[in-house]
Parts: C-alpha cells; structure tokens; sequence
C-alpha cells in the first residue's frame, strides 16, 4: 500500500520555513513550479526577497528564478555556469577556470550564497581562489534558484550587498519518486577537458508522518589544456576537479499546525595537483611556475522547528558547518602543505503576522565563526568572530494597488561594533499587467575575520612579499537605489530596472613599498549603475523567444585619488535564446551569448558572441535524454589576447540522461 505524508501545516508557516531549510511552502502554493513554462513574474512564487511567500512581480526587489529544466538545456559544470546567463550577473573566472559570481558589477565577495535560506561559506579558510562554495550541493538537487539583484543587508546582513543567491532543493512529497542522472562532456579541441557527472535521487513518504529525501553526486572532471598537456609554459585554462556531494532532509510532521526538519549534507570536493600559474620576468630573464593542490571535506547538519499558531508562523532552526581544507601551494614558505579548519555556527528565529494592512516579519540570528591555521595565525593559530543581529520588515497596503516596504536590522559584531541597515521599497500596481517598483536603501560588508586579525600573515605579490590583517579596518558601506517595472501581456512579459550602487571604505591589499609588505587598508571607493532587461514572448504555440540585457559602467577610485575602470566588468551582456516544442517528446533549443568589451589587467578587450544547441527527447515518462553542443564556434577571445580573465571553454559536445522510478 503506498504510504501518504501528510503535509498539513499552512502556507504561512511554510513560508518561514523557506528561508531556513525547507521548500513545501512554495509546492503548496504552487504545487507544481515546472510544469508551466510559461508562468509569468505574477504567478511565479517567491520567498527570498521578503522572507515570506508572494508573487515575483510584488516582490520587493528584482528576482531571477531559474527552474529545474533550465539545467537541463545545456551541460552546466557549476552553479555559478547556470547563472552567468542570467541578468546582472558575470562569472568571473580566473587563469585557471575557478569561478566567482558578481552581481551588478560588485564583486563574489558582496554576494550572498544560500541553500534553503542557509548560508553557505568556507571563504574564510581560503581568501583567495576559492570557489567550493559554488560547488557546496548536488546540482540535481535543485528545484530552483532564486537570485535577488541588489543588496539585501536590510534583511540578510554583510555579504549581502551586491545581492543574494538562494538554492532552493527538492522536498519530500506524498509519493515515493526515484531518479538516476548521468551526463557526460568531450571538449573537441585542445586536450583533455572531458567531464562526467552521475546523480542518484529518491524521495517520498516513510509513513503518515515522516518524509525523506536523499540525494547524491559525482562529478569529475579532466583538466582542459588549450594547447597540450606538456605545455609548461601555460597553465590549464580549467583545472581537474573531482566532486562528491550528498544531501538529505528528513520531516516530521508532529500535528496538523507544527513539524520537525533535519538535514545533513556532506561535501568533498577536490582539486589536485597541477600547474596553475606562469609568470614571465622579462627584467630578470625567469619564468616562475607555481603549483597548488588543495581538498575540502565540509558537513553540515541543523534542525528546524516550524509552527503555525493561528495568528503568528514561526520558525526556529540551529545548523552547523564544518570544513578541513588541505591546501597546498609551492608559493607557500614552509610549510608548503597546509590543514585549515573552519567552523560555523548558526542559530536562527523568524516570525509572520498580519495585522489589518499590515505583514510582519520579525527575526533574529545569532553566528559564530572559528578558523584555525597555525601557519597562517601566528601567535594563537585561529581567530574567531560573533556576530548577533535583529530584523523587521513591515510590508504596508497604502492604497489599493500600492505596498511600501519598511525594514531593518540592527548587527552587532564581536570585532567591528554594531551597524544598522535600513530599506524602503514602494510596489505599485496602478493597472493589470504593470507593477511599477523601486526602493532606496543602505548595504555593509563586514571585514572578514583574517583580514581584521593582527596575526594573520600570508604570502603574497606572487611569492615576494607578505600580506598582514589590519584591525583597524572599518567595514564597507554602500549608499544603493533601483527603480524598474514589470509588465506582462497575454504572450509576453517584460521587465526593466535602472540602478546605482556606491561603495565606501572598501577594503584592498595595499603594498607599502616602505615596509615591503601589504596589508589590509580602507581606501577605495566604487560606483556601479547600469539597466536590465529581461524578457520572453511566445511567438507560437510551440515557438518561445527569452532573453536579458545588462548595461554595466563600473568605475572606482583608487587609492591615489584617481578614478579608473574597474576590470572584469563587460559594459554590454546579452543573453538570447529560443525554445522550440519540435513534437510531444522532443525539443530543441538555440543561444546566443554575448560579452562585451572589458578592461583587464589595464588592457581594452574586445566582445564576443559565443552560440550553444540542445536537444531534449522524453522517450517515456519516466525516461528522458538530452544532448548539444556548447560554443558552436569555438569562439576562443584569450586566443586573441592573453589578457582575458578566464579562458572560454572551447568547442564541447554532451549527452545526459534521466530515469525516474
């Protein structure tokens, strides 16, 4: 007899539970997200940008969801891969193919990574080149992403001002359902480069009361050289990496109004040893060639107690997080090999009321981070911070049609004092179809903990100098406004913001060419404003056209007063790309990206147009294959200019499969 979960608590309650660990809210608003392709910013459910359930289009910030499928119209190795696609945002690699997501032209640092509204860090082990967090969870577990562009510090705290990244997982629900994934890559030029990735998925009911989901996945990946494999002279243009992930939740539904989450995860993810950098000095005549290989082992596990009281939903969860990441660089001095542990810990309470016009939001955390690195922290070998904080939206109808959203939260750190971060946002919806929103607001990124500490001292200036933290440091402020509409047709629907981000007091490593070494210092001073457009138009019943536009100038102000470009900020980002339903089974997909000109390492770059193709064929209902190619053209730009951050992979061709049961 097939066993039943009862999933009875309210919509309210799901919805705080959202931002601590779980995605039933959203399957009961909207039992099925993926089914509709074309479901509009007014249909698509949302919980990031407010803390509680609403509409993509109400919402008070611009939201870029990305769904299930969308994973499955081309081969993604990452997530930052998927949301390079998408408005406002660049993935930034560096020489050697890791990875870092900006939004709205600040840097991976200003945005903000969470699973099920849980943060997400081991930045604080490694400060430099570390991109595991964006490889933390399996990608087939993913129901969706939801990407907030602009800051939300009003609700989230530091880390949050350029935006926020929530990865949102599958959930238990009333039928058991199993799933096998497998997909594997060849890069058809250069060497190597060949990737495979196998996923396992089973979720369902245990009995009326417990629900289960267990998800796995394996990826590895070949480093790809550009030229060969016994080039030394060149670093690969993406290093090897091997990836095991593993993620379950399992809910307890103790009565009609209240229930128990509790998840673990594991994460291994490892990247051996190879060549990562080649520098040429033209004054000494020598080429230096630097190697490094580094693994991260992270588990995490929390609990979450959710609750409808009638009148008030509240949520209450406690996670811990702990990293080992064995780093070796020959950049190093002695000790070149290298253990270093971070732990976090996280307790969190949030409530929703309404009262009249009035919806509530109230919450507070409380977090804890310890590293330890005896080669690094010289005196004590780890440093440690805590940070407690309260928050309060109050989302208020005005007049009919029109909501002003008023919040803040109030942080107090162990190392930096208290800062308070204030937003107001106005939605209007003056007639059907139009929501016209915008907002003002103040962001802050707290100095992390290594930069602060007066015993760190690392090697730096590529092996000649040292680089020491600074406790003086005060943190980095922004002044940000955004103002936009979004309007829907009965085939079409269209979205445009226009905005500006001003950054204080931002941090840099500043060499002192008296003391011949760097530290951490407040200096710089930045400014990114722009406009995105998103959009899609379903020219026929089977035809649908999607794109994005982002206009980026990003300038700053250095440390001597002069006002320069900032680099690796392409001024025009273009995203295309055209659905076609062939038949019932099969489909089929073309895009187009472009990237635009940029400035890199003080060179002038030019654009470039990069063209992908997939298939997508449902041979049953619980069977469905999928393969394409991905950049067509073998579009190349580092070919054309060495100075190009990152390296575009070349000409690939990918075939995957999924099997439900």
């Amino acid at each position: 007899m097939m066993k039943t979960l009862r999933i009875s608590v309210r919509p309210g309650a799901l919805a705080v539970a959202m931002l601590c660990q779980s995605v039933a809210m959203a399957q009961v608003q909207n039992p099925n997200p993926t089914a509709d392709e074309t479901q509009s910013a007014a249909q698509t459910v949302v919980v990031t940008a407010s803390l509680k359930a609403q509409s993509q289009a109400a919402a008070p910030a611009f939201i870029t969801v990305l769904k299930a499928e969308d994973l499955t119209r081309s081969s993604y190795h990452s997530l930052a891969d998927l949301l390079r696609e998408t408005a406002g945002v660049v993935n930034l690699t560096d020489g050697s193919g890791r990875e870092e997501i900006q939004i709205r032209g600040l840097s991976g640092k200003y945005t903000l990574l969470l699973v099920n509204g849980r943060r997400v860090s081991s930045s604080g082990a490694l400060w430099r080149g570390g991109d595991f967090d964006l490889s933390a969870f399996p990608l087939n577990s993913i129901q969706r992403v939801e990407v907030v562009r602009g800051p939300m510090a009003a609700l989230y705290g530091s880390d949050a001002m350029g935006g926020v990244v929530n990865i949102i997982t599958k959930t238990p629900g009333p039928e058991w359902q199993n799933a096998v994934s497998a997909e594997v890559r060849k890069v058809t030029k250069g060497e190597q480069g060949d990737l495979w990735r196998l996923g396992f998925s089973g979720s369902g009911a245990l009995n009326d009361k417990l629900g289960l989901t267990v998800i796995a996945e394996m990826q590895d990946r070949q480093p790809w050289y550009v030229t060969t494999a016994t080039d030394n002279n060149r670093a690969p243009g993406l290093e090897e990496k091997q990836a095991l992930n593993l993620h379950s939740l399992l809910r307890w539904t103790l009565t009609e109004s209240q229930s128990l989450e509790f998840t673990a995860s594991h994460n291994r993810d490892k990247r051996p040893y190879g060549l990562y950098d080649v520098s040429f000095y033209p004054a000494y005549n020598f080429t230096s060639r630097d190697y490094r290989e580094q693994k991260i082992s992270r588990n995490t596990a929390g609990v979450t107690h959710l609750a409808d009281w009638g009148w008030l939903n509240t949520s209450a969860s406690i996670s811990r997080e702990e990293a080992s990441v064995d780093d070796y660089n020959s950049r190093y001095n002695k000790p070149q090999q290298r253990t270093e542990k971070e732990m976090n810990t996280l307790v969190n309470l949030l409530a929703n009321s309404r009262w009249q016009q009035h919806e509530f939001s109230a919450g507070a955390d409380w977090r804890e981070q310890v590293i330890k690195d005896p080669a690094t922290y010289l005196q004590t070998g780890k440093v440690s911070t805590r940070n407690s904080a309260v928050f309060l939206q109050d989302e208020v109808q005005i007049a009919q049609g029109w909501r002003l959203s008023l919040a803040g939260r109030y942080d107090h750190a162990s190392t930096f004092g208290n800062h308070f971060s204030p937003k107001l946002y106005l939605v209007a919806k003056p007639v059907s179809g139009l929501t016209i929103k915008g907002g003002i607001s103040e962001a802050f990124k707290a100095p992390d903990p290594y930069q602060l500490s007066p015993e760190y001292s690392v090697v730096s200036c590529g092996g000649r100098c040292m680089l020491t933290g600074n406790p003086l440091l005060k943190p980095e402020t922004s002044r940000n406004s955004e103002l936009g509409f979004v309007l829907n047709g009965q085939h079409w629907e269209l979205s445009a913001v226009v905005f500006q981000n001003r950054i204080q007091d931002m941090i840099i490593a500043y060499y002192d060419a008296a003391a011949a070494k760097r530290r951490w210092v407040n200096i710089e001073q930045a400014k990114t404003r722009g406009l995105e457009l998103e959009g899609k138009w379903r020219l026929a019943p089977a035809l649908e056209v999607r794109g994005n536009y982002t206009r980026l100038i990003a300038d700053g102000t250095d440390y001597s007063g002069k006002t320069t470009t900032l680099e690796g900020r392409p001024d025009h980002m273009l995203h295309l790309n055209l659905l076609w339903q062939i038949n019932a089974p099969l489909s089929a997909s073309v895009a187009a990206h472009y990237t635009g000109r940029q400035v890199y390492e003080s060179q002038q770059l030019g654009g470039y147009t990069r063209f992908d193709t997939g298939l997508q064929y449902r041979y049953s209902k619980a069977l469905q294959f999928r393969g394409g190619i991905r950049n067509i053209g073998n579009i190349r730009p580092d070919e054309k200019n060495s100075a190009y951050p990152g390296t575009e992979l070349a000409h690939s061709v990918y075939a995957g499969m999924n099997w439900q049961f």
